[in-house]
């Protein structure tokens, strides 16, 4: 297993965990060439063996844009690793937008140290999101 960086040829595999893990409103190709090409973004894939099973993209000052894990993979401690990358980048400190109703996100944001900041109406079209952070913020 290794976290590295993204490279171009890993983006059939990132859309394939895209459409899996946000199947509601999944980023289009675009997304993430645009992140892929930004001077102050982190892209980082978790791969194991030759296989992507997952990915983040978070920003220097903590935002995490994206994260994603195969549902066959979930509940291995990847996002947890993934998030790690964030913290030892940024000092411990992380902000993210989460969709009210994804209960299983907002439990694992909450045992990796993040609180709800505020609320953000219909931040999703016609769903609110949470903005978490983890301190020191």
């Amino acid at each position: 297993m290794a976290i590295r960086k993204f490279r171009i040829d890993d983006l059939q595999e990132i859309m394939e965990i895209e459409s899996l893990a946000f199947p509601k409103s999944p980023y289009p190709e675009e997304v993430f060439i645009y992140y892929a090409l930004q001077p102050d973004v982190d892209f980082l894939v978790y791969e194991i063996g030759e296989k992507l099973v997952g990915y983040i993209i978070f920003q220097s000052d903590g935002h995490v844009a994206s994260i994603a894990v195969h549902p066959q993979w979930r509940k291995k401690r990847i996002g947890t690793e993934l998030m790690k990358k964030v913290f030892e980048e940024t000092g411990g400190k992380a902000r993210i937008e989460v969709r009210v109703s994804n209960k299983i996100a907002i439990e694992f944001y909450k045992k990796l140290g993040f609180v709800v900041q505020e609320r953000i109406k219909n931040y999703y079209g016609n769903e609110d999101a949470l903005v978490m952070i983890k301190h020191p913020y």
